[in-house]
């Protein structure tokens, strides 16, 4: 069986064929005859569904016992955002296992009396570190037994999952589990000192040893001007111009605050990294 690496992961499809197809599904001993990819069920399309037992048709009914949905992202998607999304579908389908994934990131949920609990989390890099206790919680030959209870697979889980597995977190993919304050510096009229103030702010706060973000949504520009991060009188130099918090509003699904901020040592403001200051 091939190592997956999910460097080789760049759009969705990938992670479907090189996580999904190609590594997780047979590790965990599910063959094609028990799984189905792009299954339909109503107005529900799922990446993936995997089964019990062999099936043959289509259609769900009582003997074909769906015990697993994947769902996949692309690599740049957040995840916690499609967490909603998965409760859904283990909801609609009466199914109790729920795997989601960008191939960057790899969770397991379980459904139990409408509760969505997170059993298990793990990096893409280190999936096959992790793939016996994967395979224990939602691997086929355990889903399939007949006397494989609720209750023996949560014994199971408890005594090989430990805290750090479970909490373990991706800043770049889990930004709400942060602790960040937010501070907005608006008015509707110019000249009023909204850059002077958020810039100076920002700088009073890193140099108070915080860590700070500032954003500036301004047209003008001009708080990141003022941090030396654009020179107007020389455009070759200018790196941000197809890389900037305009890109960011546009698609929030493939631009994340981690992949345009700049680090800037610069007079008064350094380093603005992860306290949130908004410029309006």
């Amino acid at each position: 069986m091939s190592a997956f690496d999910p460097e080789f992961c760049r759009n969705e499809r990938d992670v479907e064929g090189k996580l999904i197809i190609q590594y997780l599904l047979p590790e965990l001993g599910y063959t094609p005859e028990t799984w189905h990819q792009e299954w339909f069920f109503g107005n529900i399309r799922l990446d993936f569904l995997a089964f019990k037992k062999r099936i043959f048709s289509y259609a769900l009914d009582g003997d074909t016992n769906p015990c697993l949905i994947i769902e996949t992202k692309h690599p740049k998607q957040d995840l916690e955002v499609h967490v909603v999304q998965l409760e859904c579908y283990l909801n609609r389908l009466k199914v109790e296992f729920g795997l989601l994934t960008n191939g960057r990131e790899i969770r397991i949920y379980k459904q139990s009396q409408n509760i969505l609990h997170l059993l298990f989390r793990c990096f893409g890099k280190e999936v096959q570190n992790n793939i016996g206790l994967i395979r224990e919680i939602i691997g086929h030959e355990n889903l399939s037994q007949k006397d494989y209870s609720s209750t023996q697979a949560n014994n199971k889980i408890s005594e090989n999952i430990t805290a750090k597995q479970i909490n373990q977190t991706n800043p770049e993919t889990n930004p709400r589990e942060q602790n960040m304050k937010v501070i907005t510096i608006y008015h509707n009229k110019g000249g009023v000192g909204k850059t002077t103030v958020s810039v100076n702010l920002a700088a009073a706060l890193q140099n108070k040893g915080k860590r700070v973000l500032l954003i500036d949504i301004d047209a003008q520009a001009n708080s990141t001007f003022s941090t030396g991060l654009v020179k107007f009188q020389f455009n070759e130099d200018d790196n941000l111009k197809d890389n900037n918090v305009y890109h960011l509003i546009e698609s929030g699904d493939f631009n994340f605050i981690s992949d345009l901020k700049r680090d800037r040592n610069y007079l008064i403001a350094q380093r603005l990294m992860l306290f949130h200051l908004i410029l309006i």
